[in-house]
């Protein structure tokens, strides 16, 4: 964050951004130049320091004066003296039993109050005022590459400006545990409406108020480190006609302050978890953390989910908490808005029947989670998924154009599972074969047949497939042929008419 003076914002139509410092060769340059300046004052007194970066600021006085801010932030800057400087000066004070008329008689004072306090007289005047802001050492300086000091004065701009903000609307699509602890810690209230999370502070219920504007500004650094979001803000600015609310929008694609947040290695709260993540669901792919749900007035991050060809499903896994603990997240599930696509595994040692909670994917472990009964429950998914999708292709006249098809897109492109689209296509393919994930026309499989007459290598006819677009290897078995191994080399390899 910078101080409010080093903002400057641009409006139009209603929203507003700050000026930020794009990542140009002469920003590259300036920044560069401040940087070297903190690295040759190490060993140096603050007060040279600023005084150097005044001699420099007229090149652009918010964009250095902004970018020494934060560099400032990582310096250790300590006094330089060998005893305190308020006890020196106090000893030095009694010593003095007047005013000090000259030269001689301050440097008796002095000579007095070294011998007083042990210490030579020299290092008695230096530390009379090492606490003084322009006498401050700098004893360490953490550098930063040009790039990424502009990166971070450009997000210390966004969070200035979010001192004003009267609420915002963020959209995240991991870390939630993170972001709903710091919203917590900062004392923001939220309520959720679809994917979207708004934030504000107990008093804007009752009125606007840029109170909460500093809490709202320490969230950002939390929601930066989700790998996709988004947010909204409300501005409240002071114009010639009055106060006014702008909208500033901001997202993960913008570059200029793209700052690498490390995730680091994958933790799990439990061995379960972990075991559950790395397990295999016959093609369902595990998520951590991958949503967040409305649970009455709460907000409920299920441990993971699982998603498979545009189905997902929730788990959440209760292990050993405390009875407060338990009841809570009894409380949450049962408030959700669609409680059948969660499955609920339990451990048996905690103090509920099962019947606390209303859903019937509820599954009961010991130990050790009992995957087969989790399979069961995706088979019904996939089976009624499978079921709806027929359905729905039943009752739409699928156009079959072009020599090969590509089942993927055209199921893509009704919003259905490609096992959907082939049992719907396998009534009536009029002309064409279906290979694999395919459908071929006759006049492509009798061009590929008669090519296949004059060749004997096994790779000499996958480059006829690919001339093609053929993908599927079940077309050599479809036209009677078989591959005929001749050693380990796969260029030795020649198909035979069966």
């Amino acid at each position: 964050m910078l101080t409010s003076d080093l903002l400057v914002t641009k409006s139009h139509k209603g929203n507003i951004e700050p000026v930020y410092a794009a990542l140009e060769q002469e920003n590259i340059d300036i920044s560069s130049s401040v940087i070297n300046l903190f690295q040759g004052h190490i060993e140096k007194s603050y007060g040279e320091l600023i005084d150097e970066i005044e001699g420099i600021e007229e090149i652009n006085y918010r964009l250095i004066r902004g970018l020494a801010q934060i560099l400032e932030r990582r310096c250790i800057i300590e006094k330089d003296s060998i005893i305190e400087p308020v006890a020196a000066r106090r000893v030095v004070f009694e010593e003095c039993k007047g005013a000090v008329t000259g030269p001689e008689e301050r440097k008796l004072v002095l000579d007095r109050a070294a011998g007083k306090l042990s210490i030579e007289p020299a290092d008695l005047e230096k530390a009379l005022w090492a606490d003084q802001e322009e006498n401050l050492i700098i004893k360490e300086f953490r550098t930063i590459t040009p790039e990424n000091l502009l990166r971070q004065y450009n997000l210390s701009l966004t969070q200035t400006l979010l001192f004003k903000a009267t609420g915002m609307e963020i959209r995240i699509e991991d870390n939630y545990q993170q972001v709903f602890r710091k919203i917590k810690q900062l004392g923001l209230m939220y309520s959720i409406e679809q994917d979207k999370i708004y934030l504000d502070g107990p008093v804007s219920v009752f009125k606007l108020t840029e109170k909460y504007g500093t809490a709202l500004a320490k969230m950002l650094p939390a929601i930066m480190k989700c790998r996709k979001w988004s947010l909204k803000a409300s501005i409240l600015r002071k114009t010639f006609e009055g106060k006014r609310i702008y909208d500033f929008t901001l997202d993960h694609n913008r570059q200029i302050f793209s700052i690498d947040f490390s995730y680091g290695v994958e933790t799990f709260d439990s061995a379960i978890e972990k075991e559950f993540f790395l397990h295999n669901f016959n093609g369902w792919l595990a998520r951590r953390e991958p949503a967040v749900l409305k649970a009455g007035k709460y907000a409920f991050i299920p441990d993971f989910s699982l998603e498979k060809k545009g189905s997902r499903i929730y788990v959440e896994i209760i292990g050993f908490w405390t009875p407060e603990y338990l009841k809570n997240k009894i409380q949450k599930i049962n408030q959700l808005k669609d409680k059948e696509n969660i499955i609920l595994i339990v451990d048996k040692h905690l103090a509920c029947s099962g019947s606390e909670f209303k859903t019937d994917n509820l599954i009961f472990y010991n130990e050790k989670i009992p995957y087969l009964e989790i399979i069961k429950i995706l088979r019904k998914y996939e089976e009624k998924q499978l079921a709806e999708d027929i359905d729905r292709l039943k009752g739409i006249d699928i156009p079959l154009e072009g020599s090969v098809i590509n089942l993927r897109e055209v199921s893509g492109r009704y919003d259905v599972s490609g096992d959907a689209l082939k049992t719907v296509i396998k009534e009536n393919t009029g002309g064409y074969l279906l290979l694999g994930d395919q459908l071929v026309n006759d006049q492509t499989l009798k061009a590929i047949q008669d090519e296949l007459e004059v060749v004997k290598k096994h790779s000499e006819a996958v480059k006829i497939f690919e001339k093609y677009g053929i993908k599927s290897q079940q077309i050599l078995d479809t036209l009677g042929y078989k591959v005929k191994w001749n050693g380990l080399d796969p260029e030795n390899a020649e198909i035979v008419k069966i």
